[in-house]
């Protein structure tokens, strides 16, 4: 039976974080901290062996303002800044999947999730029956899962991992991949500094979703409760803290979905993966002093991409 055919993304940012914190603090020939760059090309050769995609590519983002801050000047407002050493790291890691011939996607304005879920879009129309495995260690990318798509996803540092796919997440959330969505905006999103609606736990927001679906449905009941003085299923306060925060409501929605159409994006250098240049790896690894990993490239020889590692 022909399988088929499945496309790996990668959310570079993101397993750059899980490797960095980690793995211990290794340096290259140079003196150069390498552990985030060594962890993601493990990874990598992993991936390739273990999934066998055509088609691989990997997402960063970039050191730009999204439309996100343009919409909310306090979105991920707090995070910590890591040491720069960390982020040397990122053009070291681009090092390494420039020599596999592999495309980064990056682009001003806009995030890695949201390169993904374009790219999985524009795909899926143009390979049928193309499944997508998407690797992160940020359960954001959830909202993208459906019958093509799962997240192979970072339990605990970079060792334990879960996929994830619709049965999975309605397990752990009890919602739908979508229903993500709608859950955040009520609840918030503390890693993005999202407020959500104050006094709208988890919990509430669970309810809610559950009950109407999605936030344009709430919202909906709830004006025909006043309009036309339906029976309203939710108890007054409730119901006057969700209309006094409606617009709070939809501003997080937005900022909280992954954008699917992105204008100047080309998938042109999207191409099947065929053999790699082994030995051009081989001198990128040499220079990290990756030897275990130039071990691994060196046992199995100059086969076909699928028995490389």
């Amino acid at each position: 039976m022909k399988k088929n055919p499945k496309l790996i993304l990668i959310d570079a940012q993101a397993v750059l974080h899980r490797a960095w914190h980690a793995l211990p603090q290794l340096t290259d020939p140079q003196g150069r901290v390498t552990n985030a760059t060594y962890g993601f090309t493990a990874l990598l050769l992993k991936l390739i062996n273990e999934q066998k995609p055509d088609y691989l590519v990997v997402a960063f983002d970039t050191k730009a303002p999204t439309f996100r801050h343009e919409k909310y000047k306090e979105y991920k407002a707090g995070r910590e800044k890591q040491p720069q050493m960390f982020y040397d790291q990122i053009d070291f890691t681009k090092d390494i999947i420039k020599s596999f011939n592999i495309p980064i996607f990056e682009k001003d304005g806009f995030e890695a999730d949201d390169l993904i879920g374009a790219i999985i879009k524009a795909q899926k129309k143009n390979i049928p029956n193309l499944e997508c495995l998407i690797i992160t260690g940020d359960l954001d990318l959830c909202q993208l899962i459906d019958n093509q798509t799962s997240v192979y996803f970072f339990r605990h540092g970079f060792s334990q991992t879960k996929i994830y796919d619709k049965k999975a997440v309605k397990e752990r959330f009890d919602l739908s991949p979508q229903q993500l969505i709608d859950f955040k905006a009520l609840s918030g999103d503390p890693s993005d500094n999202i407020k959500g609606i104050p006094g709208v736990g988890p919990k509430t927001a669970l309810i809610l979703i559950k009950k109407f679906k999605n936030i344009e449905r709430l919202y909906q009941h709830l004006e025909n409760c006043i309009e036309k003085k339906e029976n309203c299923l939710i108890k007054e306060p409730l119901m006057q803290l969700l209309l006094k925060n409606k617009k709070r409501a939809f501003l997080d929605k937005e900022l909280v979905t992954i954008v699917q159409k992105i204008p100047g994006i080309s998938l042109k250098k999207l191409k099947s993966l065929k053999t790699f240049d082994l030995e051009k790896i081989a001198r990128v690894f040499q220079e990290f002093g990756f030897k275990s990993l130039i071990k691994r490239l060196e046992k199995n020889g100059l086969g076909q991409q699928n028995k490389l590692f």
